[in-house]
């Protein structure tokens, strides 16, 4: 693990578990939201400056642009009282590509059959299921909106976790990625029943939120210590 991997890990890795431990539902909300929302900007910075020795580190830097843009639209313009347009859909077309961007940078050479399906099935299985509980709520545009989204992510997810089988990443680099893209779909999973299940959307439920953004920053953090690394390609001898 290099000097900026270290520094990253010991950034947001505790202010993911303060954030955690203060009370949404308090007083102290908005505060909570813009410690919140700044963490997301300094993780983009961070990436912003961070050097890349390799095109697939490059090509990842505009999905956290496109991060900390969905982070507003999706949660931080709550906090903004003059806005009150429901804004949530540029959020998710703000997520979407940046995980465009993800797909572009893990997307390798062709594996075999099997191991392509072992890869697909856990987050097929996952996003049918969701799309199945959560249609009965979406209607009109929202749906397909959902169901591109969803299609999307599931793509990213399943390919970051292809790369364990290409051997074109280091095995500390697939890692990195394929836990990387879980931690994404888990968290947008736990965000598509917030928004559009009528219970969670309207109920305060804390452990939700705790694993949304657990697995948010988890796995934003470990997107930035992939564009840290560096060695990034199999031959690498580096320890993890």
């Amino acid at each position: 693990m290099n000097k900026a991997q270290k520094v990253i890990l010991s950034v947001f890795l505790p202010l993911t578990a303060w954030i955690l431990v203060l009370d949404p539902t308090s007083p102290s909300f908005e505060k909570i939201q813009y410690v919140r929302y700044a963490t997301v900007l300094s993780l983009f910075l961070a990436v912003m400056i961070l050097p890349k020795r390799y095109p697939e580190q490059k090509n990842m830097v505009p999905a956290f642009f496109f991060m900390a843009l969905g982070d507003f639209f999706l949660v931080f313009i709550y906090t903004i009282e003059q806005i009150h347009l429901d804004l949530s859909w540029v959020g998710i077309l703000s997520f979407m590509t940046g995980y465009l961007f993800l797909i572009k940078a893990y997307r390798k050479k062709t594996i075999s059959t099997g191991k392509n399906l072992a890869a697909l099935v856990p987050f097929l299985t996952a996003s049918i299921l969701i799309g199945w509980h959560l249609h009965p709520y979406m209607q009109g545009p929202v749906t397909g909106l959902g169901i591109v989204f969803m299609t999307v992510l599931c793509t990213m997810s399943w390919q970051a976790a292809t790369t364990l089988f290409t051997h074109h990443f280091s095995k500390k680099s697939a890692i990195m990625i394929s836990a990387s893209g879980a931690l994404m779909f888990l968290c947008d999973a736990g965000i598509a029943f917030s928004l559009f299940h009528p219970y969670y959307s309207t109920v305060y439920i804390a452990w939700l939120k705790n694993i949304v953004w657990t697995a948010y920053l988890s796995g934003w953090t470990l997107a930035a210590m992939v564009i840290a690394e560096d060695h990034l390609y199999t031959g690498s001898t580096e320890m993890i």
